[in-house]
């Protein structure tokens, strides 16, 4: 049964109601004024509390204030006990202090098991919502820290490549992701996909993701053909409203050559260092894990010394400000050819500072994602 905290200055008051709550099986916690019954409430294990308007030390008015000003206490129930027939001021002042009931003495019986039943059921669906939403935090705290392992913790060792990325995710687990993966041989995986949707379902549709990329066999292989198969698997296993944006490509660090594949994905740039261009990639190609059969373009071109390859989320570039203004592709190739003595990691950030400077205070509203890869 319950523990009850009883507050009330007169032993006799204190004395009747403990009579009637335990004759219902409850324990009665007594206390004499409300900075003892503070003290007792701190120390835990309340489920409802009892509580004279007029008493000495501290009354009841400011002692319900005060434990619904604490986190530890706030979530304990509280019953005024009022003295003053009718008197709307302390019943208003009290409840304003945040009593949740209140009697008027001298009190019926029957009317305050009732009252203190009608609290102790709230309480009771107060503790069950606070030990489902604890369960959920300490899941989702797990799931967090599954989808942070999901983005690479270092970058593939090499000389002639300098990598650079970044993600900022708007809820707890996003959907977006990058990925720089070690084929070996100095051929290098290069992922940026973007999932609809938020959430754990979305967080593990990224997982799948990495571990189907993850698994190619065919590491000189096309990436139409992976994607393909992407999509192929991808159909079987998510809901039919979800979907994948994805840039994907096998870079040879060896030679510079990129050859890539673009699901619906916004448009990757190479930033020319010979002339200071920065060039769009076009590679027409169908979002993946909506359609039994899609469309895939592949091409191949070549970064050459001290070029650079930019792929970015939708997220940063659909960012709104309060105006309802988007901050746009071309603010961000006005701010790469402004950049262009900043290393990678620089650059990264320096972009994320722009597009937040641009929102002048509001949130970016989807995930955001972005990575620079640097030929040597």
């Amino acid at each position: 049964m319950a523990n009850i905290l009883v507050v009330d200055d007169i032993e006799d008051n204190v004395f009747l109601l403990r009579l009637i709550l335990e004759k219902l099986g409850h324990s009665v916690i007594p206390a004499y004024n409300g900075l003892e019954a503070l003290g007792v409430a701190m120390k835990g294990g309340v489920d409802l509390v009892l509580l004279d308007v007029m008493m000495p030390v501290m009354n009841g008015l400011e002692a319900a204030a005060r434990l619904k000003g604490s986190e530890v206490t706030r979530h304990i129930p509280i019953i005024l006990l009022t003295a003053k027939k009718n008197d709307v001021k302390d019943i208003v002042e009290g409840l304003a202090a945040g009593a949740n009931e209140y009697i008027t003495k001298p009190f019926h019986e029957t009317e305050l098991v009732a009252r203190v039943n009608s609290m102790l059921q709230m309480k009771a669906l107060y503790d069950e919502v606070s030990s489902a939403r604890t369960l959920m935090m300490e899941e989702l705290r797990m799931a967090q820290a599954v989808q942070q392992s999901l983005l690479p913790s270092k970058f593939p060792c090499s000389d002639r490549v300098k990598y650079a990325a970044k993600y900022e995710a708007t809820s707890s687990l996003g959907g977006d992701f990058y990925d720089f993966i070690d084929y070996g041989s100095g051929r290098v995986g290069l992922v940026l996909a973007d999932v609809s949707g938020h959430g754990p379902s979305a967080a593990l549709i990224v997982s799948m993701i990495k571990a189907i990329l993850g698994a190619v066999e065919d590491k000189d292989g096309s990436p139409k053909a992976v994607l393909e198969k992407l999509n192929e698997t991808l159909l079987k296993m998510i809901p039919e409203e979800r979907f994948v944006t994805i840039f994907y490509g096998i870079l040879d660090s060896r030679s510079g050559r990129l050859v890539y594949s673009r699901g619906g994905h916004p448009h990757p740039m190479v930033l020319r260092k010979k002339d200071k261009a920065v060039v769009p990639l076009d590679a027409p190609g169908d979002i993946v894990g909506m359609f039994e059969t899609i469309y895939m373009d592949e091409v191949e071109i070549t970064l050459e010394k001290g070029d650079r390859l930019l792929a970015y989320s939708d997220g940063l570039v659909e960012a709104m400000n309060a105006g309802g203004d988007q901050y746009g592709v071309a603010n961000l190739v006005n701010h790469i050819k402004s950049s262009w003595s900043m290393d990678g990691d620089a650059l990264v950030n320096g972009i994320f500072d722009g597009v937040r400077e641009f929102l002048a205070g509001e949130p970016i509203t989807d995930d955001a994602a972005l990575f620079v890869v640097e030929m040597m």
